[in-house]
């Protein structure tokens, strides 16, 4: 097929489904040969509105001009709407305006570049578009997508012919500024079409996301369309049960069962415990056969519990283990532990198990670092970023799935294990720690900051006998 053939054709979006091929692992395949019928049945219940605003006479005005779409991770969201894009771009009869808008740059990219790939698997697409950076024109008709990110404060108040929203449930807080601009745009033009494909999203019941989800899904005038989990044939059982052990349940049930959650999920199941609870007790000293030992501290001064965990890694094996946990609470409601009994326990366990270091939370033990640095100590810095916090819950999360930490039986480490809770944000996930009368999950969190790092050394050491020291290690 020839560009120069489409200038005085009318092609449709399903004739365009027919011609197109889509980039796979094996080379470009025809989508008709490969399109599952859930995708067919969304892409026909919108073709009428797609011809109608791209300039083309229809027997028939379109029964929806509006659209909402959710599916699980993996089930062609953004690559489907580059297939919309294109078709409109490469055969509208007029100077056709579309806009995509995504949640941040990353996102708004992955669209882009799924315009990209099509057009260099069909290279007769690439004779009339032109691909730029968040920009696609076509030189046939003048035709043009603008690609936006919310994250980007763009008020975008032109007119425009067709409006593609990617991944809403992704975007923050102030994306809904953005929305609110495309969504008043769309009704300027009556011809004007408007789609929101996604995954399902956190804040069920709450968020903005969630209030817009329902008002498409309870209007007559929007086609709203859910997967009831993975139906794709490219998912397979095996990445499934991977994803279900790897990621908390919320998590696994929004992203591949399409279920709203509400964003918060307990970290580990008594299970997860009980499974690595194989040691006998807490070391007495250092062993070269589990080195190197590093130590958490979670410390607190007023009304909260302080804790000091030490965790072993194996040189050679991806295998991590508790060695002791040691804990202080306030002497009475209201009162202060003594924090000159924390730091001579810290000492000593420097002096019995070599530690390489010792990992705390700078919102409380940074004067306690500078005089334990004094005495030969070496202390890093936990901060608490969102990409240290995802790190650290990550990593808690995976070492339980993959049962590679041993724990000796401590009833007060494993209640605060098991009172940890996962935050789910658009940065990330997150460990949140809940308070009662035994503390603020303090030993449970100091295990989660010595265990990123545990890990971290001894895969350093697995790779150069010799490790950098911490400070160089994790800079």
């Amino acid at each position: 097929m020839k560009a120069t053939r489409t200038d005085a054709q009318i092609v449709t979006p399903d004739k365009f489904r027919r011609l197109l091929k889509i980039p796979t692992e094996a080379g470009p395949v025809a989508l008709s040969e490969i399109i599952e019928p859930w995708q067919r049945a969304d892409f026909e219940a919108l073709d009428t509105a797609w011809m109608r605003a791209a300039g083309m006479q229809t027997p028939e005005a379109p029964r929806f001009t509006r659209a909402y779409l959710e599916r699980p991770r993996g089930h062609s969201k953004t690559s489907d709407l580059a297939v919309l894009c294109v078709w409109a771009l490469a055969f509208a009869q007029f100077d056709m305006r579309l806009a995509a808008a995504a949640g941040d740059r990353d996102q708004a990219r992955f669209l882009r570049d799924a315009v990209d790939r099509l057009v260099r698997a069909n290279p007769w697409l690439s004779e009339i578009l032109s691909v730029q950076n968040y920009r696609v024109t076509c030189g046939r008709n003048g035709a043009s997508l603008d690609i936006l990110a919310a994250d980007a404060n763009t008020n975008y108040g032109l007119l425009l012919d067709a409006i593609l929203i990617d991944e809403v449930t992704h975007w923050n807080d102030g994306g809904v500024k953005l929305w609110e601009s495309l969504f008043s745009t769309a009704a300027k033009r009556s011809h004007c079409l408007l789609i929101i494909i996604s995954n399902a999203g956190m804040g069920r019941g709450s968020s903005w996301q969630w209030t817009l989800r329902e008002s498409c899904r309870e209007s007559a005038d929007w086609y709203f369309s859910r997967l009831d989990g993975p139906r794709a044939s490219w998912i397979t059982a095996k990445v499934l049960d991977e994803q279900r052990r790897m990621l908390p349940g919320q998590s696994f049930d929004r992203l591949w069962l399409n279920q709203w959650t509400t964003g918060i999920d307990g970290a580990l199941s008594a299970s997860d415990v009980e499974a690595c609870t194989t040691l006998d007790g807490p070391r007495a000293e250092h062993a070269w056969d589990w080195e190197p030992m590093i130590a958490g501290l979670d410390l607190g001064v007023k009304n909260d519990h302080s804790a000091l965990v030490v965790l072993g890694g194996h040189p050679t094996a991806e295998r991590y283990r508790l060695v002791s946990v040691q804990s202080w609470k306030p002497p009475r409601p209201g009162g202060q532990i003594d924090l000159e009994k924390v730091k001579e326990a810290c000492l000593e366990a420097h002096r019995r198990y070599r530690l390489e270091c010792i990992v705390y939370d700078p919102s409380q033990a940074y004067l306690m670092a500078q005089q334990l640095g004094r005495q030969g100590v070496t202390c890093m810095e936990f901060a608490f970023t969102p990409k240290n916090l995802d790190w650290m819950t990550r990593t808690l999360l995976e070492v339980f799935a993959n049962r590679s930490i041993e724990l000796y039986d401590d009833a007060d480490l494993t209640r605060d294990l098991l009172r940890l809770q996962v935050v789910e944000r658009m940065t990330g996930f997150r460990l949140q720690a809940t308070r009662d009368e035994n503390g603020h999950c303090d030993r449970g969190m100091a295990f989660a900051m010595a265990l990123p790092y545990v890990i971290a050394w001894s895969k350093a050491l697995q790779e150069h006998r010799d490790a950098p020291p911490a400070e160089r290690l994790f800079a």
